[in-house]
């Protein structure tokens, strides 16, 4: 039987002190804990190297070269040197099993087929879509589906799993989200987050799909955790993160799914009629730079 495989975690953060001090104490309460554990951080106080100091468990602290969560999270796992690395943001709490379940997929998965596990989020899955919007999603796609969970198509439209594609714990999908992830070392090495900067949306689609193109990726059932999402600065200018959701949607589209011109450009277009639409029902408080951030 081959021996337990060890595992480092990255955590890229910037100013959410608090919020870290209750991820490490996940972290530390996990019933097969971490070989390594460097957080990467980009505040521009020490009250985060505070919390680190007084961790539960031993942590190594990086000053980020970049204040951006793709460039911070190859940042620290330069440093890691165990078969399996994990990604995890500044705002979860994990359950003390979690980890382990995960790892030992790993374990079982001899023939290294498997490149990368992510953990279920508490309360998200994604809807089983109907009416409109399975047509829509039928127009994006190109084919149908029953569910169009843990697919990549179109216009770079990620869904999450339904949770209902299979009776397994591992549910097969096209991507995985940098929330809590797992992959192979070699294979994430191979690939690397790109360098987006700040809030770096999509830069784990952009990553995962990638990896699958040699290796199976799963979003694991019960291996589940509870992100609290909490606010940030890279958040508060919604005008700039619409136009920052549209500009990787067409790099995902055009560099990981292979759109082309025409069909690039009219996928596009349709998709920000959708968000547009979806804003406009919405109304939330920003709604009006989100409007103008998605058509700038």
């Amino acid at each position: 039987m081959p021996a337990p495989l060890e595992y480092s975690l990255v955590i890229a953060t910037y100013e959410r002190a608090e919020e870290l001090r209750t991820t490490l104490a996940s972290i530390a309460a996990q019933t097969r804990p971490p070989a390594a554990v460097i957080v990467v951080d980009s505040s521009p106080d020490d009250k985060t190297r505070a919390v680190v100091e007084a961790a539960p468990v031993p942590v190594r602290y990086e000053r980020a070269k970049k204040p951006s969560a793709a460039v911070q999270r190859n940042q620290g796992a330069a440093l890691v040197t165990t078969p399996i690395v994990a990604f995890v943001d500044d705002d979860v709490f994990v359950p003390p099993d979690s980890f382990e379940k995960i790892v030992a997929t790993f374990d079982a998965d001899t023939e290294e087929k498997i490149g990368g596990i992510a953990a279920r989020i508490d309360g998200m899955q994604h809807r089983v879509p109907s009416g409109l919007l399975r047509c829509y999603y039928r127009l994006q796609a190109g084919y149908p589906h029953p569910t169009y969970g843990g697919k990549l198509f179109g216009a770079a439209i990620n869904c999450l799993p339904t949770y209902t594609e299979s009776d397994s714990e591992l549910i097969p999908a096209d991507w995985l989200n940098s929330t809590c992830v797992f992959y192979r070392t070699p294979l994430y090495a191979r690939e690397k987050f790109p360098e987006f900067e700040g809030y770096s949306f999509l830069e784990d689609v952009h990553l995962s799909a990638r990896v699958s193109r040699t290796h199976q990726l799963y979003f694991h059932r019960t291996a589940t955790f509870e992100h609290r999402d909490a606010p940030s600065t890279f958040k508060r200018n919604t005008r700039e993160l619409a136009r920052m959701r549209v500009r990787h949607q067409r790099l995902v589209a055009h560099d990981i799914l292979g759109l082309r011109e025409p069909v690039l450009t009219w996928k596009l277009l349709l998709h920000r009629l959708f968000a547009s639409i979806s804003i406009l029902r919405q109304r939330g408080p920003t709604w009006q730079q989100e409007l103008l951030g998605t058509w700038t």
